[in-house]
């Protein structure tokens, strides 16, 4: 073996190794199923960090229960992604001087298929670096062929049973992409904004009231004015007209609850264009009058500002309005604007013939079986919770979108009729051009990549999936949906465990974005530093359900474990062997891994990766590396020390994969995927900690009363030990046991006596007294500053928290060395 290690040397070609011999594709039906699919990364670039936490997390587990003896699937697939993927082939096609309207549909999707193609290839590359135990014979995409025909029966199925409907509804409208987006795609940020009060005058009277909005753009769409019944100071307003400045039309003045009283100057233009206004428009069977249309430009209605984006023709407005004298004020403001998530284009509502989904029946499917003892189990449970008050409050689903990539809506219309089935129902009959929101087809995922609705036995064995691993930020995009979806077409859960992870923020704790440049490529981490170091750290730096802060001080602390275990394993091959007799040692270390395996089976129950990566730890470096190898230095069994590390790989596996494989492999010339756990106890032990204290307590004596190594200690052991402890003891502190009376030392109900002489007592001494005399000084400076009540009253909360920090750390310290000086 090399004298480091080298991941690049370690991790090359082990996936391809994986996969070639079938190590995740082979399934043994004799054993007890375990599946896991891969949340589908989208089609539209490369997988970013949080990917490889997520993957991580779902591979560890996969390997964990392949090694406990389960037949494990883990499915890959990819999502087609629908507007993201639309709106990066449309950019190409500009770039390459053509767009989709030029193409044509047909030649639209062909184009995107070259772009899935590519992307795919891509992310195959990364999963292969990734090191993930998927079974490529099972991979799905969301638009495949069976996808398809999934999509279509679920609509049509959904649509027959009065759960999928078409309507004239205001929605939400990206004007960039120009497709419809539910509520879940539009992200409400912080913008600054003006706030105008507008003057609109009574019909045939000098008096006006005030109307403060902030898209005065939308006056041309003005039907009404509204006012709270219950506004004493605005009642004598209801029934009477006020004139639209802009377009002179009369609007009459209406009562509606709705109304906040307390919001701007408590009475509201009623106009399109805005949710609520709509709602108010139809409830008093008024006029629905658009002034901006699919593309976010001023259309007829719209008069002298015709053609204008919405934000010139704001200001072209603002214009007008203050030339005429209707503006009474402006305020400066911060309101929470909607933007598209995918375009990040501000949205517009428009209304829009469109398909729905009813959310109702979904809603109490979801949230009764949630009070049952057959729900899916939440890592945390607080996550359930906040699935419940979704679901509580869901709207219905807009499902249709105005793109040609994704699944077409199976819909023909002929002479106002309408017939939702998958083939023409004949001649003259028009399909509906909109595609379904890529969140229908990945909904169905837990059930569609098993095969259905063909009858088949992967569904059989391996539905509902045992496990789903997700960011907490896709709880409504695509953990309800998979739930309703499977509840309504199963009859069960769709996943019986669910873990939910953070996001992974940058060293500052800044959530990772291109507009801070603060992302990081997880393939250069790995290029850097190995798979398995980013896994390592990944996997146990991270408690469910919370952010993670990067940190390449903990990940070169990873890489450094890699290169321990390295070192171990290079230290057993390479020293001969001095004993065939167990003794103790290898009796105690036997034991420690088989404590370590019981946790690790214990922690694993509940993701608790935090945990068995300290214990791993704990034991790698204590007990095996600073102990039984040293112990070993004396005398070694190689025989225990070989399947000490042999067991220790298989355990270690799933957290570092390519190095345990690899160290498997080159040591004992065997598939480590091929083989399980298997360490049984070599009896009872109970001096080896014993012996460890021992020498503890000698070489903290030796390095506080600064004795020479060459020195050699003479001790007396206080509890009942053997001959092979005193054996050990003497090699490893370089010590005499000797019957004497020297100074006491204690450590976990073990206590020794060291002979020190007095030459060493007296420097000692006079080092402590240098000490004590100067922590003396500085609490008596301390109590001086914290006694004055000027500092405190004008010290900054810092500077007195400081001091007072400081007088505690004096008095500790004056205690320690008084004890040390009473005990020389």
């Amino acid at each position: 073996m090399d004298t480091k290690y080298n991941h690049q040397f370690v991790e090359k070609n082990k996936n391809k190794k994986w996969i070639e011999k079938k190590f995740f594709s082979f399934h043994d039906k004799s054993k007890k199923p375990f599946s896991i699919i891969l949340p589908p990364p989208n089609v539209t670039g490369k997988l970013h960090l949080g990917h490889a936490w997520d993957s991580y997390i779902q591979d560890t587990v996969i390997r964990y229960k392949k090694l406990m003896g389960y037949d494990v699937l883990f499915v890959p697939g990819t999502d087609h992604a629908g507007i993201a993927t639309q709106a990066k082939v449309e950019q190409r096609l500009i770039e390459q001087g053509t767009s989709k309207h030029k193409l044509g549909r047909d030649k639209f999707i062909e184009q995107s298929y070259l772009w899935k193609d590519e992307y795919s290839k891509h992310i195959h590359e990364q999963w292969n670096k990734l090191g993930l135990a998927l079974d490529y014979t099972n991979e799905r995409f969301t638009l495949d062929k069976e996808s398809n025909e999934a999509v279509n029966k679920v609509f049509i199925s959904l649509y027959n049973d009065g759960l999928i409907y078409r309507g004239i509804k205001p929605i939400n409208w990206d004007p960039k992409l120009e497709t419809a987006l539910s509520n879940i795609e539009i992200i409400a940020k912080p913008t600054k904004s003006k706030m105008y009060y507008v003057k609109y005058f009574l019909e045939n009277s000098r008096d006006y009231v005030v109307i403060a909005t902030t898209r005065i753009e939308t006056m041309f769409s003005d039907v009404a004015l509204a006012v709270n019944p219950k506004d004493e100071s605005k009642k004598h307003l209801i029934g009477k007209f006020a004139v639209n400045p802009i377009t002179n039309k009369k609007l009459p003045i209406i009562s509606d609850e709705y109304i906040d009283i307390k919001m701007g100057t408590g009475i509201m233009k009623v106009s399109a264009h805005a949710i609520n206004d709509i709602e108010i428009i139809q409830k008093h069977n008024l006029e629905i009058i658009e002034c901006i249309d699919k593309k976010g430009l001023m259309n007829n209605n719209a008069m002298f500002v015709k053609g204008l984006d919405r934000k010139s023709a704001r200001n072209k407005v603002f214009e007008f309005l203050k030339d005429n004298d209707f503006i009474d004020k402006i305020e400066d403001i911060e309101n929470n604007v909607s933007y598209s998530e995918r375009s990040n284009e501000i949205i517009e509502i428009l209304v829009t013939p469109q398909w729905f989904i009813k959310m109702d029946k979904f809603s109490k499917l979801v949230l009764n079986n949630l009070r049952t003892n057959k729900k899916t189990i939440f890592y945390p449970k607080r996550f359930e919770n906040i699935l419940k008050k979704w679901m509580e409050s869901a709207h219905d689903w807009t499902i249709s979108r105005q793109l040609w990539w994704g699944h077409q809506i199976p819909a023909w219309y002929k002479n106002g009729e309408v017939k939702v089935q998958i083939e023409s129902p004949g001649k003259d009959w028009i399909r509906d051009e909109d595609v379904l929101d890529t969140w229908f087809s990945s909904g169905l995922a837990p059930f569609s990549f098993l095969g259905w609705p063909n009858k088949n036995k992967k569904m059989e064995r391996y539905f509902p999936t045992s496990l789903l691993v997700t960011g907490y930020d896709i709880i409504f995009f695509w953990v309800a949906r998979m739930y309703f979806f499977s509840l309504y077409f199963q009859n069960n859960i769709p996943f019986n465990d669910l873990l939910i992870h953070g996001l992974i923020r940058d060293e500052q704790g800044r959530k990772m974005s291109k507009s801070l440049g603060n992302g990081i490529d997880p393939m250069e981490v790995i290029d850097k530093y190995g798979s398995d170091s980013l896994r390592w750290y990944l996997l146990t730096n991270s408690t469910p359900g919370q952010d993670i802060n990067f940190s390449r001080e903990k990940l070169e602390a990873s890489w450094n474990l890699c290169n321990k275990l390295w070192n171990i394993s290079r230290y057993i091959i390479q020293t001969k062997e001095t004993t065939n007799k167990i003794s103790k040692k290898d009796i105690w270390i036997v034991n420690k891994l088989l404590k370590l395996k019981k946790i690790v089976d214990e922690k694993m129950k509940n993701y608790e990766f935090t945990i068995i990566g300290k214990e791993m730890i704990e034991f790698i470096y204590k007990d095996f590396s600073s102990w039984y190898i040293e112990f070993s230095k004396v005398e070694m069994n190689k025989e225990i020390s070989f399947m000490v590390l042999k067991n220790l790989l298989v355990l270690i596996h799933p957290f570092l994969p390519f190095l345990s494989d690899h160290l498997y492999y080159e040591i004992f010339n065997e598939e480590l995927l091929e083989n399980t756990f298997d360490l049984k106890s070599l009896g009872e032990e109970n001096v080896i900690d014993t012996t460890i204290d021992i020498i503890s307590l000698i070489r903290e004596a030796r390095n506080s009363y600064d004795i020479s190594n060459k020195e050699i200690i003479k001790y007396q052991i206080n509890n009942k030990v053997d001959k092979e402890i005193i054996f050990l003891v003497n090699k490893l502190a370089n010590s005499i046991y000797y019957e004497n009376k020297g100074a006491l030392f204690t450590k976990n109900n073990v206590s020794i006596n060291i002979e020190i002489s007095d030459e060493v007592k007296n420097n000692e001494k006079e080092k402590l007294l240098l000490a004590f005399e100067k922590v003396k000084f500085e609490l008596k400076r301390s109590e001086s500053i914290l006694s004055n009540q000027k500092f405190i009253e004008n010290a900054s909360t810092e500077k007195v928290n400081e001091e007072r920090n400081k007088y505690e750390n004096y008095q500790k310290q004056y205690k320690e060395i008084k004890e040390k000086l009473e005990k020389i």
